[in-house]
């Protein structure tokens, strides 16, 4: 007789992290600053498409108070709710510290399918999900300036770079183009070989 407790199989959504960063691998000079102030032409069409091929985005409460769309399925993350709330039919607020990936996913599936999950950020979504080690994907676009300093792509970053730092994390890169004429350059990284 088997001794191990009866579960039902998680069928994990798959999660992509979409991210732009400077050369120095910042993705905001402060909290609340958005990609779109700084970012090319090129990096917010890959961006939108990328959000508009996705079930569900994932996001902190910062980066959605940054740009609230309505109309878009989110999941936010905010340690100023308890448990799970539906703040409107489109968006679920929850408690990063209160749940698990396989809730918060069977939750929001409750209301629309979860395939595939786009992770927008910020540093400590980022990490969140680094942690569960649920990143399936990258997709990274280097914009050709410096901050000097700001928020990293994850809280661990050494100041190597990002394409270094990812590597350092386990990823790696598959893909790479220049976008423009300028050298903003996307990059595809996935986790392992």
């Amino acid at each position: 007789m088997n001794d191990a407790p009866n579960k039902l199989p998680f069928n994990r959504p798959s999660f992509k992290l979409v991210v732009v960063s400077t050369q120095d691998g910042f993705i905001a000079r402060y909290s609340g600053h958005p990609p779109h102030d700084w970012a090319s032409t090129e990096e917010q069409t890959v961006f939108f498409r990328e959000v508009d091929a996705a079930d569900w985005g994932i996001m902190g409460r910062g980066t959605h108070e940054a740009v609230d769309r309505p109309e878009r399925r989110r999941i936010i993350f905010s340690t100023q709710v308890d448990g799970a709330v539906w703040r409107r039919p489109t968006q679920l607020w929850i408690n990063p510290e209160q749940a698990t990936l396989r809730d918060f996913t069977a939750h929001a599936a409750e209301r629309h399918k979860f395939e595939k999950g786009l992770i927008l950020g910020g540093t400590g979504v980022h990490d969140w999900f680094l942690a569960q080690n649920a990143i399936d994907e990258i997709l990274l676009t280097i914009e050709p300036i410096r901050f000097g300093e700001g928020l990293p792509i994850f809280s661990t970053q050494d100041p190597a770079g990002p394409e270094k730092a990812l590597a350092k994390l386990g990823f790696t890169l598959k893909e790479e183009q220049t976008l423009n004429a300028g050298g903003t350059r996307l990059l595809r990284f996935v986790l392992g070989d």
